[in-house]
């Protein structure tokens, strides 16, 4: 059997049940954005780690050292959000290949400890390692949050109001207009390659859920809106509505569907790497918390509900309604999806 065939969840669930050996304090291990282990009685800590490796997530040569370590930082930043907690210390590593040169190097640690002073991030550590042909980079991040606003994967309930904290689908166009290596000038085209070279973590919307003690679960549009609503889905036993005229869409994403011929709805349903927050509210406290959000400068936008039957389901424009499937990004697999989607190849 190869990766392909199981894909990458299919691989994480396979190790889940070999991580656990002292479970006393660990609220949670494998399957969430963060590990989760009590503090003491009131907190938590949070751990998560990612990677980017050099043509499977990035090419050098589409931007800056400075802009890949801000990257490189903000997408576990987002792990932390996603849970309602607040970052705190950092820790990097990284496998560098001959051909890259010191001022490279100092370029992107400038841009990590910059991202890293805007969220108050210590980087305490990491390591440093030869690569034989790519950029190998990994960061570890540790964060806290009250154990008793801790946010998951698996506690959505039927009846909540699915909402985001900001729009999809920027990412990916940005990432489609980057492999295409060519664009025509315009305002647009730089907005979508910044959400994708730069993205911002949404640390103040994650706290504000958490303390609004509304949201019954949560996860960051790390994989694409589809394949992280299917997560919240399939670890909560519930299935969900997602309506195509709530769905928020930008203007450059229009702009980049007209130049590329491409239908946005894949993009906002199946993109990733947008990081912001999928959040499952209560009905009954949803309009206080989405004018408490506004007072703060924060949106949230209600896209569909959770459901008691399991599965995804699409409500057209039109009424008509359709299953929908997960098609984000999935290691191993690439993308899958009805809409199709996107994949940066070697």
């Amino acid at each position: 059997m190869k990766l392909s065939d199981i894909g990458e969840f299919g691989f994480i669930d396979r190790i889940a049940p070999l991580g656990l050996i002292r479970p006393a304090k660990v609220i949670r291990g494998i399957g969430d954005d963060c590990a989760v282990v009590r503090i003491d009685e009131d907190t938590c800590l949070l751990v998560t780690t990612d990677l980017l490796i050099e043509r499977v997530h990035f090419y050098r040569s589409w931007g800056s050292a400075n802009i890949l370590g801000r990257k490189s930082l903000a997408v576990n930043i987002s792990d932390i959000a996603a849970c309602g907690g607040v970052p705190k210390d950092a820790f990097v590593s990284i496998g560098i290949p001959e051909d890259v040169e010191v001022e490279w190097l100092d370029d992107f640690y400038d841009g990590l400890a910059g991202l890293a002073r805007e969220y108050g991030v210590n980087i305490l550590g990491g390591d440093t390692t030869r690569s034989l042909a790519d950029i190998v980079i990994n960061v570890a991040i540790t964060g806290v949050a009250g154990c008793n606003e801790t946010l998951f994967r698996d506690t959505a309930k039927p009846g909540n109001i699915l909402a985001l904290t900001g729009p999809t689908g920027l990412s990916a166009a940005g990432c489609d207009l980057l492999l295409r290596g060519e664009a025509p000038p315009g305002h647009w085209v730089e907005t979508l390659k910044a959400a994708h070279l730069n993205p911002r973590p949404h640390v103040k919307e994650g706290r504000f859920l958490a303390a609004s003690h509304a949201c019954t679960a949560a996860i960051d549009i790390s994989d694409g809106l589809s394949s992280d609503l299917n997560h919240i889905c399939t670890q909560s036993n519930v299935g969900a509505l997602i309506f195509e005229d709530k769905l928020p869409i930008h203007d450059a994403l229009l702009e980049a569907a007209s130049y590329l011929g491409r239908d946005p709805l894949e993009w906002l349903l199946h993109g990733g790497e947008d990081y912001a927050l999928l959040a499952c509210l209560r009905p009954d406290a949803f309009p206080a918390v989405k004018a408490s959000a506004a007072e703060r400068g924060l949106q949230l936008i209600a896209i569909g509900v959770i459901e008691e039957t399991p599965g995804m389901r699409l409500q057209r424009g039109d009424g008509h309604v359709e299953a929908l499937t997960g098609g984000g990004w999935n290691h191993f697999r690439g993308r899958n999806g009805k809409f199709g989607g996107i994949e940066i190849r070697p």
